[in-house]
């Protein structure tokens, strides 16, 4: 089965387990699961290793999960558009709020682009770059015998998704070749020296695609055709551009939603009606963290900046996440105020001078000085 195939019958895919009796033949639902950014690595990745382990164990059914709910697909302008040109749109795919609120234990979880989880307990594999999130508690739900593909060094998510699918004997889909190629390029920002986000197994791999595809690829005219879909936010209200690449920080007591976005910071809340926006956005939370990022359409060099904003009039924790933030030494975040106060909500607003340093990790930072709050304020 090809790879369009395989994403057009994967919604009848799972109604199959979602309906009334259930199957009779005796196979195993397994859900690949994307991060809940559901940014370009997360999307790619999930999908094309779902069609590999279709392809490779044929007895059980994979179907790729898009970790957001599916109202808010065109909010991933890049996603949509590079699916868009293999002729997949938005009908096809199996979005969060596809799954029923409580799933079957038989079910088996592959997390992709991310390791911790809800679902831990039904989890029986992983694939992340992302370093290992240690202190979490969740990591205690995960079965004894779940496998963990950890590889931080890597770039993008989408070079071990491509090592597993050019491991496969069976023949290999043009369509897997041109997305996990693009995804890896996009999520390098093209191999930029600058940025340096990206290894030297993520570049052969990128090799390796293009040896699959016979042809010659213009990189840079690939990588800004996807940064100019990925910036579009003409058709976005700001809300919608906070809860564009969104992660939450969860602990027992708090969530601080963390936004991603296309432009820096500093800019974003420069726009009118920013304040409404972030209010909106951070509705049930303490504070938002904002982390903003522009790729300099010249010379491809990175910006990055971080906001931190307090919805409340307690600003003590800001101080604190600010400080450890700018302390933070592994690896140091080159933090600094910006040479002009940003004023806006009593925000504060830092250049970040590491521009290879992302929000995986950052966000690991961000919680423990939660947890480390809520244990010093016993709040």
């Amino acid at each position: 089965m090809g790879f369009l195939r395989f994403v057009q019958q994967t919604r009848s895919t799972l109604g199959r387990y979602l309906s009334s009796p259930a199957p009779t033949v005796e196979r195993t639902l397994n859900l690949v699961l994307g991060n809940e950014s559901c940014d370009l690595d997360s999307a790619i990745s999930a999908l094309t290793l779902a069609f590999i382990y279709s392809q490779r164990q044929q007895q059980n059914d994979y179907v790729p999960v898009l970790n957001i709910p599916r109202m808010e697909y065109p909010l991933k302008t890049e996603v949509g558009y590079l699916l868009d040109k293999c002729g997949i749109n938005q009908s096809m795919l199996v979005f969060r709020d596809d799954l029923p609120e409580q799933l079957d234990q038989r079910v088996r979880v592959i997390l992709v682009d991310h390791h911790i989880s809800e679902l831990a307990s039904l989890v029986k594999e992983i694939y992340d770059h992302r370093p290992l999130d240690k202190d979490n508690p969740a990591l205690k739900s995960l079965p004894k015998d779940a496998i963990v593909h950890l590889e931080p060094e890597l770039g993008s998510c989408a070079t071990l998704i491509g090592e597993c699918y050019l491991a496969e004997e069976q023949p290999q889909s043009a369509d897997v070749s041109r997305l996990l190629h693009a995804t890896i390029v996009l999520d390098t920002i093209n191999f930029s020296p600058a940025a340096k986000r990206f290894s030297h197994r993520d570049l052969v791999m990128v090799q390796n695609l293009e040896q699959k595809l016979n042809q010659q690829i213009d990189r840079q005219l690939l990588f800004d055709e996807l940064r100019a879909a990925r910036a579009d936010i003409s058709q976005l209200s700001l809300v919608q551009v906070l809860r564009k690449d969104m992660k939450i920080v969860h602990t027992a007591r708090q969530q601080v939603p963390m936004a991603g976005l296309p432009l820096l910071a500093r800019d974003f809340v420069a726009r009118d009606g920013a304040e409404e926006a972030v209010r909106e956005f951070g509705r049930g939370s303490d504070l938002v963290c904002i982390l903003g990022m522009y790729v300099l359409p010249d010379d491809g060099q990175v910006q990055r900046d971080v906001a931190l904003i307090s919805l409340t009039p307690e600003s003590q924790l800001i101080k604190r996440l600010q400080q450890t933030l700018v302390e933070h030494a592994n690896p140091k975040l080159g933090l600094f105020p910006y040479d002009n106060d940003i004023k806006f909500m009593n925000g504060c607003f830092l250049s970040q001078r590491n521009v290879q340093a992302t929000r995986k990790h950052i966000l690991p930072v961000v919680r423990q000085v939660l947890l480390d709050w809520e244990e010093t304020c016993n709040c």
